[in-house]
């Protein structure tokens, strides 16, 4: 009977260390980063703890051409329109919904506990599209596109005031980004050939290469 009675409370007394340990422990965060406005992204984010010090983060949403300031979202609407632009560029490229993804392991070396917060370093993989509806009176619309590849290196803090299940993430990151943009500008052609009737026809162009990406923000977000 004692040695039973022994064993009980040693289980218990186990049980409690380790429901203790347990109750430190972040398993998901589900986070909203405001501050990608900036590039034309809703940016929404899930993360989700795999290790004692390893979470995986999963970002997703829509992109919005010519809205924010970057590259992405400006390049195409600030060309040209060829041989048919009468200083209306702004009346020709329109906003269109595209898309982002991307996935980021994340390392958390100061805290040892499974809880996910202090400072974290994170490779990030990311692609990311921009779509445009290009629109001339005497053609039908056309479609434009600028596409992104990107690798970044984040670091970041992520702390949960009053260790509640509201979290604040700050970071900033550097890496490179490659850009595909496929375009549509109006040309001409004879129609038919030889008649002097000049009419005009969408004319594809791209134009490709590799640029310095550079990010910084802040995301809100709860988890347990």
């Amino acid at each position: 009977m004692k040695r039973l009675l022994g064993i009980i409370i040693l289980s218990a007394v186990s049980f409690s260390t380790y429901s203790q340990n347990e109750s430190g422990y972040r398993n998901f965060a589900i986070k909203f980063s405001p501050t990608q406005l900036a590039a034309g992204e809703f940016n929404f984010s899930y993360e989700q703890r795999v290790a004692r010090l390893i979470s995986l983060e999963l970002e997703l949403g829509p992109t919005i051409s010519q809205f924010g300031s970057n590259f992405g979202n400006q390049k195409l609407w600030q060309g040209d329109l060829g041989l048919w632009d009468f200083d209306a560029i702004d009346k020709n490229a329109f906003a269109s919904v595209g898309f982002h993804v991307s996935l980021a392991p994340r390392f958390y070396p100061s805290f040892d506990d499974g809880q996910m917060k202090g400072l974290y370093l994170s490779p990030v993989f990311k692609f990311r599209q921009y779509n445009y509806t290009n629109k001339f009176d005497m053609l039908d619309n056309a479609r434009s596109s600028i596409s992104q590849f990107i690798f970044r290196f984040n670091m970041g803090l992520q702390f949960w005031p009053g260790d509640g299940k509201f979290s604040i993430d700050m970071y900033f990151g550097l890496g490179l980004g490659t850009f595909n943009i496929k375009g549509q500008r109006v040309g001409e052609y004879e129609n038919p050939p030889g008649s002097g009737n000049v009419v005009p026809r969408w004319e594809t162009y791209r134009d490709n290469g590799i640029r310095i990406n550079a990010i910084t923000g802040i995301k809100f977000g709860f988890g347990n």
